[in-house]
């Protein structure tokens, strides 16, 4: 089986810069006006395909995925989204066809068949996706992290989270009420101590823009951002996309990495709201 990736991936228009490069925790850039980016700009096709056999959906990807079932001697391309398992098998009009199947949801990932007899799928590993960027941000990465050295890292995840919506009686509300006291730095240096020690190098990774945001952190800890290594980032990096592709990279090769909130129970996390929106909206708790 042969599994389809789109072949460009949409931008947000809030990731369609790369001003966090250009100035340490801010952005004042205009936008760029591509509201698109290659897919291959942000993975290595190659390199997932050892485990998934996957092309993209443009006509070059396509050409050969046909060229090569003619010259296997197989039919025609036959979509068969919604034809049943038993019509495949029947009808001989599918038995010498390519057959392309597209029943995933357009918000999934990726799933690899397991046991094609009993026809069941096992999701890869939320951990897949992220050790597979194109090789230029693998090779970035990899030049970063050696200038660290050894050193620890936390992603603070603020900025698009700490939205809140209010309610029919005016009163603001949130699905994650103490994400904006405990990303704040003096927080941070507390719930972090237990784990980090004084004087380790910390990286971090963060959507938050204001200037100098986590200085106070620096009377403890020797602050490193993707901001200082502008040099090896500015030649690659053409949106936020990539560079938060980098910086996972970086902070899996942390000796201790702190996620903003958990994902898995073994996780270190800066805040114990659940990750996972569950729609309860409650009154967040400020640290003024």
């Amino acid at each position: 089986r042969i599994f389809v990736m789109p072949s460009r991936m949409c931008l947000s228009s809030v990731h369609n810069t790369k001003g966090i490069i250009d100035s340490s925790n801010a952005t004042s850039n205009p936008r760029w006006e591509t509201s698109y980016c290659a897919m291959e700009s942000l993975y290595d096709i190659d390199l997932i395909s050892k485990t998934v056999p996957v092309v993209l959906d443009n006509p070059r990807s396509w050409y050969g995925i046909v060229s090569r079932s003619t010259k296997l001697g197989e039919g025609d391309v036959a979509h068969v989204q919604g034809v049943s398992r038993d019509e495949l098998k029947d009808n001989p009009l599918y038995s010498d066809a390519l057959l392309v199947n597209r029943t995933a949801s357009p918000l999934a990932w990726f799933m690899e068949c397991k046991d094609r007899t009993k026809r069941t799928s096992v999701m890869l590993p939320y951990t897949f996706l992220p050790t597979m960027p194109a090789r230029k941000l693998r090779v970035a990465a990899r030049k970063i992290k050696e200038i660290l050295g050894e050193y620890d890292a936390i992603h603070v995840r603020r900025g698009d989270l700490l939205k809140n919506r209010k309610d029919r009686f005016g009163v603001e509300r949130s699905l994650h009420p103490h994400l904006d006291r405990d990303t704040h730095p003096e927080f941070i240096k507390r719930r972090i101590a237990k784990w980090i020690p004084k004087g380790r190098t910390l990286f971090i990774a963060s959507n938050e823009r204001t200037p100098g945001f986590f200085s106070p952190l620096s009377d403890r800890y020797k602050l490193a951002y993707s901001s200082n290594f502008s040099g090896i980032l500015e030649p690659i990096i053409e949106n936020n996309y990539q560079l938060f592709m980098v910086e996972r990279l970086i902070m899996q090769g942390a000796k201790t990495f702190v996620k903003t909130m958990k994902e898995l129970d073994s996780d270190l996390a800066l805040c114990d709201d659940p990750k996972k929106n569950t729609k309860n909206w409650e009154v967040p708790v400020y640290t003024r």
